[in-house]
């Protein structure tokens, strides 16, 4: 089986080697969690291995889109600019307004990805985010059609992909809408919370179709060059809750 690096310090570790070729993954995490760069990072490890990408934003502008990354020392311009990467898309509020002029359809929404693709030639693919894309939508149904059409497109093109989703806060699901977990083949969590005063962030593989992975919840950080992953280490609150931590 052959396996992408997600260009996640640890992550693979965690993973066996790296995401198996042609799954799709969604990303589950509260706001502020590290969704959209663990997307990035996907992104950055694909162009350094030589890969065809595309990255559809819904979150935010392309400018913003582009800034944020630099940041954190990814050059998504010069990544464009090469040829081997393709950005597509722009804040929800400016999308929906253009869908509902443009009266566009789950299918033409689904055809425009699916093109994008197919052009671009590309083996990772990044959805940031998913249920921003399935609120362009008006119902459940519709959610769900236009969801699984997306996956069954991008699989169809030999695509890794990473989705990435919000969960409302306190929320024990894994997708904001609660179906979205069912329809991948991968899910990895990613968790911030405060302990003693700090904010304390972890993460935890829960499903991967196929390949084997770690069971337990390992701690991470967010440092100036991205998420780093400790994958013998489970997070302080997790370690000061086990039976026979404190004596």
């Amino acid at each position: 089986m052959n396996r992408l690096r997600t260009g996640i310090s640890g992550l693979d570790v965690m993973l066996n080697g790296g995401i198996p070729e042609g799954k799709s993954v969604l990303i589950s995490g509260h706001c502020g969690a590290g969704k959209t760069i663990f997307g990035l990072q996907f992104i950055q490890q694909g162009f350094r291995a030589g890969e065809n990408c595309v990255l559809f934003t819904f979150e935010q502008s392309k400018k913003k889109l582009l800034e944020d990354a630099k940041q954190i020392g990814i050059d998504l311009a010069t990544m464009e600019k090469s040829g081997r990467l393709r950005i597509v898309g722009d804040s929800f509020a400016n999308l929906r307004v253009f869908k509902d002029k443009a009266r566009a359809r789950i299918t033409d929404i689904i055809d425009e990805i699916d093109e994008v693709v197919k052009e671009s030639e590309a083996t990772r693919v990044v959805i940031d985010s998913v249920n921003l894309f399935t609120m362009l939508f008006d119902t459940d149904a519709e959610r769900r059609l236009g969801l699984a059409s997306v996956i069954l497109a991008l699989e169809k093109h030999e695509c890794t992909t990473l989705l990435t989703c919000e969960v409302p806060e306190k929320s024990d699901r894994y997708g904001w809408f609660g179906f979205e977990e069912f329809m991948v083949d991968g899910v990895v969590t990613l968790h911030r919370q405060i302990a003693d005063g700090e904010t304390e962030r972890s993460i935890m593989v829960i499903k991967m179709r196929g390949s084997p992975h770690s069971q337990g919840i390992r701690a991470m950080r967010i440092t100036e060059s991205g998420i780093v992953v400790y994958p013998d280490q489970e997070p302080p609150s997790v370690r000061l809750s086990s039976p026979g931590a404190r004596r």
